[in-house]
């Protein structure tokens, strides 16, 4: 049975992000199962478990990468279920991925670009450039989408009108700013498949920004890095939550940076939830424990079991 639509108080005061009983099934396999959550402004939450646990597919379902089988998913107060990702993106949903998908001949720069231009154009042009960006468009449709997306802007720039040229500097402007957030303006210039793995992960999240999220989907950012560059990250995370006014999500198995970071935490298990709660509370929850986090976990951070 499908949730009625929301009224518009109601979509006011509602989570930007909700999953609402969500449930997906690939022929006879139960990926996720009753999934719940809900992301409000300022949130910064995680979702771990183990490898096959679901949560990729969660993040699928949450951007509609995949149709939920039942349940209902909502982001900013519209149920998104038949969605496109690109349609979910303008609502105000991005993620990152674990796989980095940036355009590594493009420079950093360029990269970021890409991404505000898709939020600066109307949803005819930046269809599919956006979902590629943050939803997991596949990349040949992607390929054909960037095109019309460059076409369409290299159309307008024949005209050089007052108001593309407007434009183009918005667009400029806004991208040198999240690199500097970033701390990557000293690679403006430089193309993507350059830069040490760390700054590839942090310009795939300028990247991502560039749409103007209010909620954003982070895929194991932290995948790859070293401990200077993950204890920098959880700043930055918090920073970014702070400064974008945005709430987060997190799939991440570098528990220090999970529990120094989240507020809240939901852990899956072949698709159903078994925990959610404070860090401390998941942490000592024993189901946790056996499933994913294993009792030599226990005796290194303490916890009641």
């Amino acid at each position: 049975m499908s949730s009625p639509e929301l009224t518009p108080e109601q979509r006011a005061d509602a989570p930007l992000l909700k999953a609402d009983a969500v449930s997906i099934q690939f022929g006879g396999l139960k990926a996720l199962t009753d999934f719940n959550l809900s992301i409000h402004k300022g949130d910064l939450q995680g979702l771990i478990g183990p490898n096959g646990a679901g949560k990729t597919t969660a993040f699928n379902v949450l951007t509609g990468v995949y149709t939920p089988t039942s349940g209902n998913v909502f982001v900013c107060g519209e149920r998104v279920n038949k969605r496109k990702p690109h349609q979910i993106n303008r609502l105000g949903l991005a993620r990152t991925f674990q796989n980095i998908r940036l355009f590594r001949a493009l420079t950093a720069l360029d990269n970021v670009k890409v991404a505000c231009r898709a939020e600066a154009f109307g949803d005819a042009e930046a269809h599919g450039v956006a979902g590629a960006l943050t939803n997991g468009t596949p990349l040949p449709v992607f390929v054909s989408n960037l095109g019309a997306l460059v076409l369409a802007g290299w159309w307008k720039s024949l005209f050089l009108t007052p108001r593309f040229m407007a434009e183009e500097r918005r667009i400029t402007e806004r991208a040198e700013h999240l690199l500097e957030v970033m701390g990557l303006s000293h690679r403006r210039d430089e193309e993507a498949r350059n830069l040490p793995y760390g700054e590839q992960r942090r310009l795939e999240i300028a990247r991502a920004l560039g749409t103007q999220p209010k909620v954003l989907l982070l895929d194991e950012p932290a995948a790859g890095m070293n401990t200077r560059e993950k204890a920098d990250l959880m700043v930055l995370i918090r920073k970014l939550r702070d400064d974008f006014s945005l709430g987060i999500l997190v799939i991440e198995h570098d528990m220090k940076l999970v529990m120094g970071i989240c507020e809240k935490i939901t852990v899956l298990d072949h698709g159903e939830t078994i925990a959610r709660g404070a860090p401390e509370q998941v942490r000592s929850d024993r189901k946790v424990i056996e499933a994913y986090l294993g009792d030599n976990y226990l005796e290194t951070h303490g916890g009641a079991a």
